[in-house]
């Protein structure tokens, strides 16, 4: 009989090990996708530091005419629907 619920006792652990691995993945997983990247991070402190820096105004506005570029180029290769 002890070596029922000893077996009993090894399985459950393990099921329990599993399923804390399994949460833990899922946690991690949408706490990245919940956050930004460090390049939007990047752009974000080149913004606020083009407002204290006013040299700092002519990098910003060329880093939006290039993803505008970027954008319109992506829009125009891309099939229509």
């Amino acid at each position: 009989m002890n070596l029922v619920f000893g077996a009993l006792l090894i399985i459950g652990i393990g099921v329990l090990i599993v399923l804390l691995a399994v949460v833990g993945i899922a946690i991690i997983t949408r706490s990245r996708s919940k956050h930004g990247t460090s390049g939007s991070l990047s752009s974000a402190a080149l913004e606020i530091q083009s407002l204290l820096e006013p040299e700092k105004k002519r990098v910003v506005e060329t880093m939006r005419a290039e993803e505008e570029s970027e954008d319109e180029d992506d829009r125009l290769q891309s099939p229509p629907r």
